[in-house]
């Protein structure tokens, strides 16, 4: 009986894996958790532009962020280097910080790494009769390094990750590692579909008496992405060598950026349905929204968890003495473990051109 009902919950794992792969216009993007799994940091959205779209991010992922959603996004780069950051707002003395860089060095070929730091407040230690220890602090990092190809309409992505694990004032210590495979392709040149799986044969080995090991939960990653142009051009010209007639594009700089995503974690009872957009009305703003359409609240499927949502504006000024600049970005949303239920995240980015 055991192992009929062992059965049941793999087909049940297997069915949910093939149900994103299918329905791919729509993707799984898993609720926010911050505790039952090893490095559960991992799974939060990271960058101020994903976050203020929900994390609806995997068929975007065209700046150093989306190394965190989807490593074959960085082939999108140009030959200058772009860093971003990204700086979180939270309660209870808790930081979430990130540094994040991407470039291509070849035709067609990118690369990237970022470093994700996230601190926990001071807590007093106890030992088993309950007397306190002193105070410590829970200090996790991950550094990530990956690279990405494209050929014709689809690129692949690949990335590994190190993980630090340090409790404060106490022996305790953790090293992992980690792996991300990616690809996106591009439809017709209508949309974007991307999908990634994230920390493939991860886990963490712990320094303890016992050197336990904690596997790192996988998550499937699929979205779809589209562009409409405000103010893009098409026009014609003849050629003053063969005198034929040449059609040339000119690619907007005011635009609506849709993203649909659905991220399946291992552990998620259901999947969470999200979608996000960013709408750059002029060159020097953009805002940007995103919120999760239905998925998994505490263990039941609803519509409109509230589990993921965020807004943001980004201000992209031209500043002579600061060419390199490329904008100020802010986002606020939804942070279970403060009072008011809200974060606010703030990062600069800049693009060396």
């Amino acid at each position: 009986m055991l192992v009929h009902n062992e059965n049941i919950i793999k087909y049940k794992k297997i069915l949910k894996i093939v149900v994103i792969l299918f329905f791919s216009g729509l993707s799984l993007y898993s609720q926010q958790t911050d505790g039952g799994y090893a490095e559960s940091y991992l799974q939060r959205n990271v960058g101020v532009r994903p976050i203020a779209m929900a994390g609806a991010y995997t068929a975007v992922a065209n700046e150093p962020m989306g190394i965190f959603y989807n490593p074959a996004g960085l082939s999108s780069y140009t030959e200058q280097a772009e860093f971003s950051t990204m700086y979180s707002i939270l309660e209870f003395g808790r930081t979430h910080s990130v540094l994040s860089w991407g470039q291509s060095f070849f035709e067609n070929v990118g690369f990237g790494a970022a470093i994700n730091n996230f601190t926990t407040g001071s807590f007093v230690s106890r030992d088993a009769s309950g007397n306190p220890l002193g105070n410590m602090t829970n200090w996790q990092l991950s550094a990530i390094a990956g690279a990405s190809y494209t050929i014709d309409f689809v690129s692949f992505g690949i990335a590994g990750k190190y993980i630090s694990h340090t409790l404060s004032n106490s022996d305790a210590k953790a090293n992992g590692y980690g792996l991300d495979l990616g690809a996106i392709f591009n439809v017709m040149d209508l949309f974007s579909f991307g999908m990634s799986v994230q920390n493939v044969s991860g886990m963490v080995f712990w320094n303890g008496e016992a050197e336990e090991i904690a596997y790192l939960p996988y998550c499937i990653r699929t979205g779809i992405a589209m562009e409409i142009g405000l103010n893009d051009e098409n026009y014609q010209s003849r050629s003053t060598v063969t005198g034929e007639v040449e059609s040339y594009y000119i690619p907007p700089t005011r635009y609506l950026l849709l993203g649909f995503d659905a991220v399946l974690n291992q552990y998620d009872n259901n999947p969470t349905f999200t979608v996000g957009a960013e709408l750059v009305a002029h060159e020097v703003i953009a805002f940007r929204g995103g919120i999760a359409l239905a998925g998994d609240n505490q263990g039941k499927f609803s519509f409109f968890p509230m589990t993921y949502w965020g807004f943001g504006v980004s201000i992209r000024p031209e500043i002579k003495d600061l060419p390199f600049l490329k904008s100020f970005d802010y986002s606020i949303s939804n942070d279970k473990l403060s009072k008011k239920g809200i974060s606010h995240h703030v990062s600069i980015n800049i693009d060396f051109k």
